[in-house]
């Protein structure tokens, strides 16, 4: 019986021992939806995104590429987007949504053509916390902008 008992005990605190953190110091930045995958003119496109964060410091920058992958080259506004973080309490979980518009965030070519050709953008995402660390990069499904 004091066997039993000495090997459970040994067992559990084995299983306490070994068991991990659920988050890391690296934030981790998880793409749950997009509101369109065809954006018309003057639209706006929603991203929602859940964040996870070890320390809950995930309220820094946030990050954006445009990547533009039409056919026809053409050159390009605002590839790169820093974004302030929305001033968020001290979480280790959270879901943020992120509401690009048009006019600042989603048209691409500065000069799409006559007839103007459509953007088709792929967009990548990282976010940062206040210690610097920066997440994996996420990736959107080709997106059409309207132009």
């Amino acid at each position: 019986m004091k066997t039993k008992i000495l090997v459970s005990l040994i067992a559990a605190g084995l299983l306490a021992a070994c068991s991990k953190d659920k988050y890391n110091t690296k934030p981790l930045l998880v793409f749950k939806s997009v509101s369109n995958n065809v954006v018309p003119n003057g639209g706006t496109l929603r991203f929602e995104f859940e964040l996870f964060d070890k320390e809950g410091d995930i309220s820094d920058t946030f990050y954006i590429k445009k990547i533009r992958i039409n056919k026809l080259t053409k050159p390009t506004i605002r590839d790169n987007v820093k974004l302030a973080f929305p001033k968020v309490p001290n979480t280790s979980k959270g879901i943020v949504e992120l509401n690009l518009t048009y006019q600042n965030y989603l048209i691409s070519a500065i000069n799409p053509g006559n007839p103007a050709q459509n953007d088709t953008l792929i967009f990548k995402f990282a976010i940062r916390d206040k210690e610097k660390n920066v997440s994996d990069t996420v990736t959107s499904d080709p997106i059409v902008i309207i132009r």
